[in-house]
C-alpha cells in the first residue's frame, strides 16, 4: 500500500468499518452529506447511497451476507483531498452460500477528515484518471 496520508487512513479506517459492519464507525467518518455510490457486483443495493441516513441503509443492505470482507490492497494518494483505493471485496450469501470475490477502485474525497464521497470505477486505470482529471 502506497497510500501514507492521513486521507489514506480514513479511506483505509472505511473499509474496516465496512467489513466489520460497524455501524457507528462508519457514521464517525462518514461526512454528513457522504454520497456513496456501490458496486454493481452486488444485488439488492442501491447505486447511490446518500448521507448518514444513507450510510444506514446501505449497511442495511448487507445484512443477506454470511460474511463481507473488504480487504484494501493498493492506496494512491492523488491530491491533497482525493485517494484512490484498490480493493478485494469477498462474501458469502447466508442460504445461498454464494461466494462474491470481485475487486473495487474506488475513488474516494475526503472532507474535513471524513470521507465525501467514494465512486466505484471498472478498472485502476478508469479510477486514477478519473482522480487526476478532478484533482
Amino acid at each position: 500500500m502506497n497510500g501514507s496520508s492521513e486521507n489514506a487512513k480514513v479511506a483505509l479506517r472505511g473499509a474496516q468499518a465496512l467489513s466489520n459492519r460497524d455501524v457507528e464507525a462508519m457514521l464517525e467518518i462518514a461526512h454528513p452529506e457522504i454520497e456513496f455510490a456501490t458496486h454493481p457486483g452486488f444485488v439488492g443495493q442501491e447505486p447511490v447511497y446518500c448521507g448518514h441516513a444513507g450510510v444506514r441503509q446501505w449497511l442495511q443492505s448487507l445484512e443477506p451476507w454470511e460474511s463481507f470482507r473488504v480487504e484494501v490492497e493498493e492506496l494512491v494518494d492523488i491530491s491533497h483531498d482525493t485517494v484512490v483505493a484498490v480493493s478485494r471485496v469477498t462474501a458469502r450469501g447466508t442460504g445461498s452460500g454464494i461466494d462474491v470475490n470481485l475487486r473495487s477502485y474506488d475513488v474516494v474525497k475526503i472532507v474535513g477528515g471524513r470521507i465525501r464521497k467514494r465512486t466505484y470505477y471498472e478498472s485502476r486505470e478508469d479510477a486514477l484518471s478519473a482522480a487526476r482529471s478532478e484533482a
